[in-house]
């Protein structure tokens, strides 16, 4: 069976890029497309068409009991209940639902697509809510080009604290975002795991900055999001981030692991960096009272930036307690 019709509609329904549709199938275009291989054609079949677990053959009905118990870490009762799996299925179907909640034809186009989750102790549950999110953002028809200078200027007007402290810093970044044609989303995070910070990724050509609904320090917010848009101004290729605490875990879509931690790198000394300036950092440093209230409000008012920051970077340095008092600048956003 030829794929490339039914590629031509759903690309058409879906507006889905090749790139995208490959990843999610698990199969390189040559396999798809150019010389369409019978597990291509099924994996095609699991992520978007219509095939029902009694359709299976007895050889997919045994490759789906090795892969129940893989399926039976999402979660499952979860999205059941929001009604992005039938909540009467058998075991089998367990693995087709997500599957075709995912938009992947089997692990590898899981592996692929979502790879950066590979990295957690949650992939299944971060993946699942990455799906949530990319559900909720319409896809773009048009390639999308970075305006530099009007993003830098709103990343720097977002760390300010001369006029933003106590107002919604959330809703201010998605204005600035959306400004830029970036789409900004938050999306709840699921109780089996714990809360991811941040997840970057394109929906066609649309990029997204998807954070959760729970509380953060203000510093840890704009920190992840100046994280996200680092890989937009950096790096040209499609390229996706889970941050997940303090630890920052990436994955580009090539398969080179010292090309993605590179691109780590790369985008979290752009943050660090857009957050406060090394330069800044040095001064906070040397004044020698850093430790001090009024250092800390000094600095604030002179650098135009956020006091959480300060108090951030100074713990992130060693300089001073994670239990300071110092923590009430901290705002929770």
């Amino acid at each position: 069976m030829s794929l490339k019709e039914p590629i031509k509609q759903l690309q058409k329904r879906e507006r889905i890029t090749q790139d995208e549709l490959f990843r999610r199938l698990g199969y390189h275009r040559s396999s798809v497309i150019d010389h369409t291989s019978a597990e291509a054609t099924t994996a095609f079949q699991f992520a978007f068409g219509n095939v029902t677990a009694s359709e299976l053959s007895s050889d997919q009905n045994a490759e789906f009991e090795n892969v129940l118990p893989w399926a039976r870490k999402f979660p499952i009762r979860a999205l059941q209940k929001m009604g992005h799996i039938p909540t009467n299925i058998t075991e089998n179907d367990i693995a087709l639902a997500v599957f075709r909640f995912m938009n992947i034809g089997g692990i590898n186009g899981f592996n692929n697509f979502y790879n950066a989750t590979l990295h957690t102790t949650n992939p299944q549950t971060y993946a699942a809510w990455i799906r949530l999110g990319e559900l909720r953002v319409k896809r773009s028809t048009n390639d999308f080009k970075p305006d530099r200078e009007a993003l830098f200027a709103n990343l720097k007007f977002l760390r300010t604290n001369s006029l933003l402290h106590k107002q919604d810093i959330r809703r201010l970044a998605r204005e600035a975002l959306q400004s830029c044609g970036i789409e900004y989303i938050e999306v709840e995070p699921f109780l089996t795991a714990p809360s991811p910070t941040c997840a970057f990724y394109w929906r066609g050509y649309r990029p997204v900055v998807q954070f959760t609904t729970t509380k953060m320090d203000d510093s840890k917010f704009i920190e992840a999001l100046f994280h996200a848009i680092a890989h937009v101004l950096m790096h040209p290729l499609r390229t996706s981030c889970l941050q997940v605490g303090n630890l920052a875990q990436q994955a580009s879509t090539q398969s080179n692991s010292t090309i993605k931690s590179i691109q780590e790198i790369e985008a979290e000394k752009f943050a660090q960096d857009m957050a406060l300036s090394e330069a800044e950092e040095c001064e906070l440093i040397c004044c020698g009272g850093f430790s001090e209230r009024r250092c800390i409000q000094h600095f604030s008012g002179l650098f135009h930036v956020r006091p959480g920051i300060l108090v951030e970077r100074l713990q992130q340095q060693g300089k001073i307690s994670r239990r300071t008092p110092l923590n009430d600048f901290k705002v929770a956003v």
